[in-house]
């Protein structure tokens, strides 16, 4: 008996796998997917804004005097989808030896200031609030987009109204935040900054304009810079003069925060 091998018994043939309903239907699912992420695309942007997701970003010291940081990733898309949509634009006013105009060839950009207690918003500012070791929420300005259609401009300036009829603000410190741009040759240009960008990091060119000597930084949707306008001995610093170029085509869209010390 130990030369034979006994064989196993033979089981019943396999029955044909018997599948739920929702793994039946799971091809057609699949095949809706392209579908579903083109509706989502469409949602409006008040409908993600309590889904926003944690962001990381990562920033470069472009200048030590005056101090300017280059930051990646300030706004997320979902941010930028909200703050575009809620923004209701009005001609910008300009200051000008004391007198407040929204008539001015000086500035011809439209601004919208924010609502303080939108969630996005919100987040935003303390954001900011973190960023510069977590800076006092009162001494934050309302949150103002500004928007540049094709030939807008607002000539080189500095943020601090010490003169403003309306009351000074000092403006210690500005980041300035790209939420749109669809438009070409549109950056902030620094005129008082030059650099020879041959002998920095070619990393540099990707974010500011390598051929130009003057300091210019591109509009990248998401990005952004903070300058601090006053000086260690507490006078404004000329350095941080700057202009936002007037887009050849296109739009711009940025967003500023403003921080008084």
């Amino acid at each position: 008996m130990g030369f034979f091998r006994i064989p196993p018994p033979r089981s019943a043939p396999a029955s044909p796998p018997r599948w739920s309903p929702l793994l039946r239907g799971l091809p057609v699912y699949a095949g809706l997917a392209p579908l579903a992420l083109i509706l989502w695309s469409f949602l409006p942007a008040r409908l993600l804004s309590n889904e926003l997701q944690p962001i990381k970003y990562s920033i470069r010291i472009l200048c030590y005097d005056p101090l300017i940081i280059y930051i990646v990733g300030f706004l997320s898309l979902e941010e930028r989808k909200v703050l575009a949509s809620i923004g209701q634009f009005q001609r910008s006013m300009t200051t000008i030896d004391g007198v407040v105009s929204t008539i001015n060839p000086f500035r011809t950009s439209s601004t919208a200031f924010l609502p303080p207690n939108n969630t996005v918003v919100e987040r935003i500012t303390a954001r900011a609030s973190e960023f510069q070791g977590y800076s006092s929420r009162s001494k934050h300005e309302m949150l103002q987009l500004t928007r540049y259609e094709t030939g807008q401009v607002f000539k080189p300036h500095v943020d601090p109204l010490v003169d403003d009829p309306r009351g000074p603000r000092n403006r210690f410190t500005t980041i300035f935040a790209i939420v749109e741009a669809t438009c070409t040759e549109c950056g902030t240009q620094f005129p008082n900054l030059r650099f020879d960008w041959a002998q920095e990091h070619p990393s540099w060119c990707e974010y500011v304009y390598c051929d130009k000597e003057t300091l210019t930084i591109k509009a990248i949707p998401g990005n952004a810079v903070l300058w601090k306008s006053w000086d260690s001995s507490g006078r404004l610093d000329l350095g941080t003069l700057h202009a936002g170029l007037p887009p050849e085509k296109g739009t711009k869209i940025g967003l500023n925060i403003w921080t008084d010390a």
